[in-house]
């Protein structure tokens, strides 16, 4: 008993020798912890200014469109070309102003992302966003500046148009998407990392590369995920309407139904809503599309877009006495006007 109660007395104090340098290790272990740490470069924030700015230049865009949409689509627009119901003109307003709740979920994302690091404004989905509305900005500003040419009424001599603004009010539709374009440019280029920021001349490449990229991704990786096929769908479907829209008249006025008044001009935003659908397609592909704040943002957006959509179509075809006398380009190309809906009523799907 007493040889077994002297090997524990040993015991103990061995392990009363060695406790003190097991501490020690203990201790500089967390030293170097908290020295890396504090050696950690911390994440780069932009100015808080950018914040409301996005705020700001968001509510700009979305007063242009609509500015532009009321003085457009209306009676006497030119003189004389009278709207055939007191319906027909709202509907026609209401399908081309579904683009608001897409522009504002994009803006949404933007500034949510400018309160937390260049890192997050710099990820694939704040990149695209901010180049399709450089895209939709600088399309929109042309739109306006040759708003005579682009809404002439074909055989009209003299050049007769559905719009031409001038003085101060095209000056503010001008600065308005102008102002889209410049902040939105140079978000993106401050968003780049450091090494690329240094060479201006790669920014071309850098931008062809990733068009690039996305043209060729737009299948979707997965045939059996009914959500990452609906996006892949929403991602092709959109960009047909901006080049349809940018096409010869009849297809041209798929989806809009707005003829040569806002058919060109609402390819801006399909435009948006195509970046918009890509950006959700691959974050259902990598599995967070549930789980990112900015992906339920713009998915919301889409479905605002569609729902108003849809809503004016109805409208349309049920409320309008003027359906379908006077809807004589539209009757021209009625497979596509139907696939066009069917497409529009996809963003409605839930992403389950």
């Amino acid at each position: 008993m007493a040889r077994c109660t002297g090997v524990l007395l040993l015991a103990v104090a061995c392990t009363a020798m060695h406790a003190p340098g097991s501490r020690q290790l203990l201790s500089a272990t967390r030293r170097n912890e908290e020295n890396l740490l504090a050696t950690k470069k911390p994440l780069d924030k932009p100015p808080r200014l950018l914040q409301p700015l996005f705020g700001a230049v968001g509510l700009a865009t979305g007063a242009a469109w609509t500015t532009v949409v009321l003085t457009t689509i209306r009676s006497n627009q030119p003189l004389g070309a009278m709207m055939p119901s007191s319906t027909h003109g709202v509907f026609a307003r209401t399908s081309v102003l579904s683009a608001l709740p897409l522009i504002a979920s994009c803006y949404s994302t933007l500034a949510t992302a400018s309160a937390d690091s260049w890192e997050r404004l710099g990820s694939p989905t704040c990149r695209r966003i901010n180049l399709a509305l450089v895209a939709a900005g600088l399309g929109s500003l042309l739109w306006v500046g040759f708003a005579p040419l682009i809404t002439q009424i074909p055989g009209s001599s003299p050049l007769v148009s559905h719009q031409s603004y001038s003085g101060l009010q095209r000056a503010a539709l001008m600065g308005a998407y102008g102002s889209t374009a410049a902040l939105s440019a140079a978000v993106w280029a401050r968003s780049l990392p450091e090494e690329a920021r240094r060479k201006p001349l790669s920014w071309p490449g850098r931008v062809a590369d990733g068009v690039a990229q996305s043209l060729v991704s737009l299948g979707p990786a997965r045939a059996d995920d009914p959500v990452i096929v609906k996006y892949s769908l929403l991602s092709v479907s959109f960009l047909a309407f901006t080049a349809t829209a940018l096409g010869t008249f009849p297809l041209a006025v798929v989806p809009s139904w707005t003829k040569r008044r806002c058919s060109r001009a609402f390819a801006a935003w399909t435009l948006l809503a195509a970046a918009s659908s890509f950006n959700l397609k691959e974050a259902a592909e990598s599995g967070k599309l549930r789980a990112d704040e900015a992906c339920r943002t713009i998915s919301k957006g889409l479905k605002g877009l569609g729902a108003v959509y849809l809503a004016a179509k109805v409208g349309a075809v049920g409320f309008d006495p003027s359906f379908p006398a006077h809807y004589g380009i539209v009757k021209q190309v009625p497979a596509a006007q139907l696939a066009a809906a069917l497409l529009f009523g996809l963003t409605l799907r839930p992403d389950e």
